[in-house]
């Protein structure tokens, strides 16, 4: 009788036969069908073991794994709690903000590491150091600006509610705004004085008698913030002065005598042209229509008409013949526009606005329009507002920023470089030294004059010095 090993074997014989029968095509081939799976199972199992236990000796000799980042200069980001430090004279030194590793780091460092916390253990911790108050996020080198910033106004409302107007200053946001030369702003500033700004320049209109000869005694100017108003480059004021010798007799005109001060209107049909002149003692001087307008509003001019309105005199171009043309007082027309110009006022869904290009060597080209209302809404109240001085609120696209160089003119001297950041405050920087360690380049630095940088708070001086200096924990 069989017993059960010789029916096991009997087993594993006809089971190996239908394997190698299936497998090779005949029942009795030599190789067993599966030797190859199972001779490669058994040695990637002792090999397993052995690489199993290797790593483990390793282990016991050098614990905590990763040690990449023992580098001088690496900027160490703990990944399990999010604390940052500089690898420093052996030491992991916490750092206050990005900024100050990327300074404390040195030329040499500045490469950012993931580090678990068991990858730091038993790794010496020092004093914390860096900069009270510097940046924590720097726009990467191709993500600064250099197109324009734009000033927006807001006006505070009406009623029990009314608040003081403000502004919102936009960088990194290109702006249709469509005023033409034939246009201007007419605003109001906190102290009530009443500017023009036309062509990219604010002109003081003194009060309310040169606002109506101008035409615009019926327009409400746009109240505005002295920040709003202050970058924008100051061009002449709408006043005239008393001509010398007003009321004194002038050269005679047409065959009859004039006065020192009075205003001729010289037409002529055949070209359908029109020309004022302003008489002085010694002859007639040219005048534009804005010009004349505010001679004719002025006091003083109703002494050259003791005993007529106050009107020009109306001649044809015959009448000059034989009078001198002088040139010998000021320039009564230049610097103000011929005609006065149009006023546009914005629509309760916009804002007035203010565009200032960077040209170069500290020149800006101003632009006026308007744009939506809701821009005030998507900016933030800026760091440290300053009354009269700063904007009130910044919009800066994240991870945006500008390296901006101080210029007052094209003749002034280059000034202190400034890092302004997405949340709207400029950073001075100590020198070329911290240009080049935070990863930018002097030359892309945009030349603006000092009021376009005073509408942004200012924070701490960044230096190598002061981001090596140790803080209180």
């Amino acid at each position: 009788m069989q017993s059960k090993r010789d029916q096991v074997q009997a087993y594993f014989f006809v089971v190996g036969r239908l394997v190698s029968a299936v497998v090779h095509g005949r029942p009795d081939a030599l190789a067993q069908p599966n030797k190859r799976l199972n001779t490669g199972t058994f040695l990637g199992v002792i090999l397993g073991g052995v690489l199993m236990g290797v790593f483990g000796i390793i282990g016991l000799f050098v614990p905590g794994g990763n040690v990449t980042w023992r580098q001088p200069g690496a900027i160490v980001m703990n990944e399990d709690t999010g604390a940052r430090y500089v690898f420093l004279d052996d030491q992991l030194r916490p750092v206050l903000n990005y900024s100050s590793a990327r300074l404390a780091a040195g030329k040499s460092g500045g490469q950012v590491f993931k580090v678990s916390q068991k990858s730091l253990a038993d790794t010496p911790v020092g004093q914390p150091i860096g900069i009270p108050g510097a940046p924590d996020a720097l726009p990467a080198a191709n993500a600064l600006d250099n197109g324009p910033w734009t000033a927006c106004a807001q006006e505070g409302g009406t009623g029990a509610q009314a608040t003081g107007p403000t502004s919102t200053l936009l960088i990194g946001q290109s702006f249709d705004l469509t005023v033409v030369p034939s246009q201007a702003l007419l605003v109001r500033a906190p102290d009530e004085t009443t500017f023009l700004v036309w062509q990219g320049k604010r002109h003081l209109i003194p009060g309310r008698a040169e606002a109506t000869a101008l035409g615009y005694g019926g327009v409400d100017p746009v109240d505005v913030t002295a920040a709003w108003l202050n970058p924008i480059p100051q061009g002449r004021d709408f006043e005239v002065r008393r001509t010398p010798d007003t009321g004194a007799p002038g050269p005679d005109i047409d065959g009859e005598p004039s006065v020192v001060g009075q205003i001729y209107l010289v037409r002529n049909p055949a070209i359908g042209a029109d020309q004022l002149y302003l008489v002085r003692s010694d002859g007639l001087t040219p005048l534009s229509p804005t010009v004349a307008a505010l001679l004719l509003a002025a006091p003083f001019t109703k002494e050259a008409y003791p005993d007529s309105a106050v009107t020009p005199i109306e001649v044809g171009p015959g009448a000059l013949s034989g009078v001198p043309s002088t040139n010998s007082g000021p320039d009564l027309v230049e610097g103000l526009p011929q005609m006065p110009p149009e006023i546009v006022t914005p629509t309760p869904d916009d804002s007035a606005c203010v565009a200032f290009f960077p040209v170069g060597k500290g020149e800006m080209r101003v632009v006026t329009g308007f744009v939506p209302a809701t821009v005030h809404k998507e900016a933030m109240p800026v760091a440290a507002h300053e009354e009269g001085v700063t904007t009130d609120r910044v919009l800066i696209p994240a991870g945006g920023g500008v390296l901006v160089r101080e210029q007052q003119s094209p003749e002034a001297a280059l000034n202190a470089v400034y890092l302004v950041t997405e949340t709207g405050v400029k950073y001075p920087l100590a020198n070329s030294d911290v240009v080049q360690a935070l990863g930018y380049s002097a030359q892309s630095a945009v030349a603006m004059p000092g009021e376009m940088l005073a509408l942004l708070p200012t924070g701490p001086v960044l230096s190598v010095e002061a981001a090596l200096s140790a803080q209180q924990s």
